[in-house]
């Protein structure tokens, strides 16, 4: 009756965990609930059979029953658990191969006696036990099923309890379900119990049984298997794109992914356990030193890495070593260097010979007597002046795309007014009002802030319509969506208007073949403005252009 319990509570487990067979590991674990309830259900009919002939086949089933409950509990752990790849290894075959031969040795066994030379049926509490002396295989058969069944609940154990507190009670469950038959099968086989003709593996199946249904039915843990972590864990490493290496705390490879094998040409096992700097030709590269820029010599010829180093620790915290990401910069360090290159020359070069032609242009222009000549000369001169213009906003877009911003608390009213005065003397024809209230403070970069206001306001005087331009400078205060206080500078002038083709520029982001910006100004805004971690808008029409720059706070 123990027995068929057990069957028909196996029975209910599969019901209750059939429309899970989908998840990662369910197939092989209906599997082995079946093979257990096959077990369950033929040892029970075996107890009521006293002749010797049918007996020997129930007792073969019983074998077979337990073989592939076995298997499918070791391929449950490993699908299960994330290492379902190992199911398609040469060993996982092997030991496939190994259960098969042992079962037709089973079935075979009347021709050979290597699983058991004795079987005779003996009375026990009524029913029909089994005097048996066990051969060399069943014993055999014994250990490797029980060692796989350990290696299963040891993966489990060890995987679900590594989410911590929110599967504990469950991972002890995982670790003790397999234990009580796999106590009964030892005890059964090697007659360590008072009754040795009476196989209890059966009705340990009970307590199993209970223990499973907690652990894989009442829980989520098929709701949350570790399959998916561990398969995140395999791709942010071995699937990332970046080379990826770890080190031991002495700088000793313990693995590198298919990136770093492929773009240092390493091949794992050869330089497993070694020191990583001995296999990478070049800078020297210190995992403890932290983020560096190292240039390596790779099969692809010399590459520039920037190199990102985090300790690694155990659960105790104790380091044991550090993970090393590499990202190729090669491309992007040359183009800084290209750009830097051409940033100085048209910084420098090419505005030390502006100045030159400027001088020439204003002393052949003073010496003309001709109109048309003078006139000539001057729009000229106006042009150098333009281009020198170009080479200032460079070295402003420079200063703005600097990643280190050098925050204080910037009084708006003050540094609008300083702004004013000073575009005030350079065109004494344009008028600048502001209106920002006094005591009005920012946390920002004082120079950058400045540098946008000045470009913004000096455009508007550029551009002005009419004898006297003017440009006004004021302040909104408003709340964005989350009710953050948000502060606006506007800067509105009275000139003709962005034209349409240099805003969809800034707003496209990019220069394309059809649409380039006829010069630096708008960019640097744009940049500027993003690099204080502000917003830009334009509005524009016949009757001028609005700019609101809005900061947090």
């Amino acid at each position: 009756m123990l027995s068929l319990a057990a069957g028909l509570g196996t029975l209910y487990l599969v019901w209750r965990l059939w429309d899970l067979r989908s998840k990662p590991g369910a197939g092989w674990l209906l599997l082995a609930l079946g093979g257990q309830a096959v077990a369950c259900f033929d040892y029970a009919g075996a107890l009521l059979v006293f002749a010797p002939g049918p007996r020997s086949v129930l007792a073969a089933g019983f074998w077979l029953a337990v073989f592939v409950t076995a298997v499918g509990f070791l391929a449950f752990a490993l699908d299960y658990t994330g290492r379902g790849g190992l199911l398609r290894t040469w060993w996982f075959r092997a030991y496939l191969l190994g259960v098969a031969v042992t079962g037709l040795l089973v079935v075979s066994n009347p021709l050979h006696g290597l699983v058991w030379r004795r079987f005779e049926v003996t009375p026990v509490l009524g029913l029909a036990g089994v005097d048996y002396a066990f051969g060399p295989v069943a014993f055999l058969s014994v250990l490797g099923g029980s060692f796989a069944v350990l290696v299963g609940a040891m993966l489990l154990f060890d995987t679900v309890a590594s989410y911590g507190p929110l599967y504990r009670g469950e991972a002890i469950a995982v670790g003790l379900s397999p234990l009580p038959p796999l106590v009964g099968l030892l005890v059964w086989v090697f007659e360590l119990g008072p009754l040795p003709a009476l196989n209890l593996t059966t009705v340990l199946f009970l307590p199993h049984v209970l223990i499973d249904l907690y652990a894989f039915v009442y829980s989520d843990m098929f709701e949350f298997h570790p399959a998916t972590r561990r398969a995140g864990e395999r791709a942010a490493i071995e699937d990332l794109g970046s080379p990826v290496a770890i080190v031991d705390e002495q700088g000793r490879v313990v693995t590198v992914n298919g990136a770093a094998r492929e773009d240092f040409g390493l091949g794992l096992a050869a330089v497993r356990t070694e020191p990583l700097a001995a296999h990478l030709e070049g800078e020297d590269l210190e995992p403890a030193a932290g983020e560096q820029v190292v240039q390596l010599h790779t099969p692809a010829g010399p590459r520039q890495y920037s190199v990102v180093t985090e300790e690694l620790q155990d659960s105790r915290g104790t380091h044991v070593g550090y993970t090393l990401v590499f990202r190729d910069v090669t491309a992007e360090r040359r183009r800084e260097q290209r750009l830097e290159v051409l940033n100085r020359i048209l910084r420098h070069n090419l505005r030390n010979d502006l100045n030159a032609v400027q001088g020439f242009l204003q002393a052949a222009e003073d010496r003309v007597a001709d109109e048309e000549t003078a006139a000539m000369l001057e729009r000229a001169r106006r042009t150098t002046r333009s281009l020198m213009g170009v080479g200032e906003n460079a070295r402003s877009i420079e200063a703005a795309l600097q990643s280190d911003r050098d925050r204080t608390t910037v009084d708006l009213s003050a540094l609008a007014g300083a702004v004013a005065d000073d575009l005030a003397r350079d065109h004494p024809e344009a008028t600048v009002d502001v209106a920002v209230p006094a005591g009005t403070t920012l946390e920002t970069d004082r120079q950058l802030l400045r540098t946008v206001l000045e470009n913004l306001v000096e455009n508007g005087i550029v551009h002005g319509t009419g004898q006297e331009p003017g440009v006004t400078v004021r302040l909104e205060a408003a709340a964005d969506t989350s009710g953050a206080e948000v502060t606006t500078l506007v800067v509105a002038d009275d000139g003709p208007g962005i034209p349409d083709h240099e805003l969809e520029v800034i707003r496209a982001g990019e220069e394309t073949d059809l649409a380039h910006g006829s010069g630096l100004g708008l960019w640097l805004v744009d940049w500027g403005v993003r690099s204080l971690g502000g917003t830009v808008d334009f509005e524009t029409g016949p009757g001028g252009t609005t700019v609101r720059l809005s900061f947090q706070g």
